[in-house]
């Protein structure tokens, strides 16, 4: 039994949600990949896949030899390429997952600088404002603007993410300035987020905090579409700065309660914990920490 080859028919199996769709991705037949992963259920003495008629369901063990055997799997290719080539030079791919206002308005311009630095590193970028699994997802580094709370991944914060409390002029002349935090109880709130009837807002200033709680005709999970709404008099919002920025330059949207602030956020970065994370991942990461620091500064 090859186990290197028969990890990546699990690794595939896993990413493509089956045996059919994992041999058509490695170029082999059906029957191999199936194969492949019995033998090494059998070498290992443990059974990594639940299999119905309809569906393949990794088993806890499953998943904990998934994300190992990624890692593996990725420093093979590494050592193999670097051996191949005879260079330090990275290549591969490199599957990134991040918010899509995000990646938007920050990552995209970003992607042709790494593009200059590393050619031979092909991105696949997928943007989502849905919280995915990173492992599950088959993604090498993802980027989140929230905490985080699974402790089987590793964090690492690329810049701070300062948030403004908006309206249109239209809307405060319509409905009045608040002055005072409490004030935002009467007025209609954009919020970010699911299915909520409100949302209890916590703002500072000094050492002074108030929490109020506030409601109104939006919720979203996309910030774009929340300064849209903002700027057409919906309401007011609290959001990111790289979100709004260009909209307060042009006014057509203003501060609101400028000197209280929202609770500290920043963009972070995720990746499966791992000894030794690779080098083209390593070099992704470092890229953003400095072009974010750079623009933060």
């Amino acid at each position: 039994m090859d186990r290197i080859e028969c990890m990546r028919a699990f690794v595939a199996t896993v990413d493509e949600s089956g045996f059919a769709a994992a041999a058509r991705a490695m170029d082999v037949p059906r029957s191999k990949v199936s194969k492949q992963i019995q033998a090494l259920e059998e070498s290992l003495g443990v059974q990594l896949l639940q299999r119905t008629t309809r569906s393949l369901h990794l088993t806890e063990t499953g998943a904990e030899y998934y994300e190992s055997a990624r890692e593996v799997l990725a420093a093979v290719d590494e050592a193999e390429q670097r051996a191949r080539d005879g260079s330090a030079e990275l290549r591969g791919v490199l599957r990134v997952n991040a918010p899509m206002s995000f990646g938007l308005r920050r990552l995209g311009p970003l992607v042709p600088l790494f593009h200059e630095l590393h050619p031979l590193i092909e991105l696949q970028l997928v943007l989502s404002d849905q919280q995915v699994d990173p492992v599950r997802g088959g993604f090498d580094v993802t980027l989140r603007i929230a905490s985080l709370a699974d402790s089987s991944l590793v964090a690492r914060q690329l810049a701070p993410v300062p948030r403004i409390m908006v309206a249109s002029p239209a809307y405060l002349e319509r409905t009045g300035v608040p002055l005072q935090p409490k004030d935002l109880g009467s007025h209609r709130f954009l919020g970010y987020g699911y299915l909520q009837s409100g949302v209890s807002l916590q703002l500072s200033h000094g050492s002074d905090t108030q929490r109020v709680h506030v409601t109104g005709p939006l919720h979203a999970n996309n910030g774009d579409l929340l300064a849209q709404a903002a700027e057409a008099g919906m309401g007011i919002a609290l959001l990111p700065d790289f979100i709004v920025e260009e909209a307060l330059e042009a006014g057509r949207l203003v501060p609101v309660l400028c000197q209280w602030q929202a609770p500290p956020i920043s963009i972070n970065v995720v990746y499966p914990s791992a000894r030794r994370v690779p080098q083209k991942t390593r070099a992704f990461i470092d890229f953003l920490v400095s072009r974010l620091a750079q623009r933060s500064a």
